[in-house]
């Protein structure tokens, strides 16, 4: 069975307005895609440049983080070397003095007899002894000095008291010229800038 129907419409509207889409309506669209893209690029590369930023943070704070254990531990390396710089030159000088001390007591320990035969081997080096010489002491060597030399065979060396001489010194004259030499000169030739004779 057919029914009929009618469909009242106000008088503000027609069948087109809600058919057709307006061109503002179009545009509005087009324009709010566009700048839903442009915001999205926008975002897109803000977070690239927060990423790349967030990098370069990280990468610089482990570089700093390196830098400052590097100069922690050049800290303590430096002064663990000055640490052991310096033992070592206790070591040195304790050492340096113990030896010092040693040699003293053992140059000074040196009977006449040897200083003497010291000395003029000394002497002996300068001179031939088949040449003729005089070797001058103080006269409290005299006796030593004139045993020595009776016991070198082929010696043309005489011997003379000097006075005037230290008492471990001797002095050997010949045509050649004078060379004068004491204990406390070969004490220096074994130990360089110390004098180490007792006093």
């Amino acid at each position: 069975m057919l029914t009929r129907r009618s469909l009242t419409l106000s008088r503000h509207q027609t069948p087109l307005d809600s058919a057709v889409v307006r061109r503002e309506a179009l545009e509005q669209r087009v324009q709010a895609d566009q700048l839903l893209e442009q915001a999205e690029q926008r975002a897109q590369s803000i977070i690239r440049d927060a990423q790349d930023t967030a990098q370069t943070l990280r990468q610089h704070a482990a570089e700093e983080a390196r830098a400052e254990v590097w100069r922690q531990a050049e800290g303590v390396l430096g002064a663990w070397q000055q640490q052991r710089e310096a033992m070592w030159e206790a070591i040195i000088e304790h050492a340096d003095g113990v030896l010092q001390r040693a040699l003293q007591q053992l140059l000074g320990e040196v009977p006449d007899s040897a200083r003497i035969q010291g000395v003029l081997r000394q002497l002996a080096a300068c001179q031939r002894h088949d040449e003729a010489a005089v070797v001058h002491c103080h006269p409290d060597w005299l006796d030593r000095v004139s045993a020595r030399l009776a016991s070198t065979q082929d010696c043309q060396w005489s011997v003379r008291a000097d006075p005037l001489l230290a008492s471990d010194t001797l002095c050997l004259r010949s045509d050649q010229g004078s060379f004068v030499l004491g204990w406390q000169a070969l004490e220096r030739v074994v130990w360089p800038g110390e004098n180490l004779t007792p006093h």
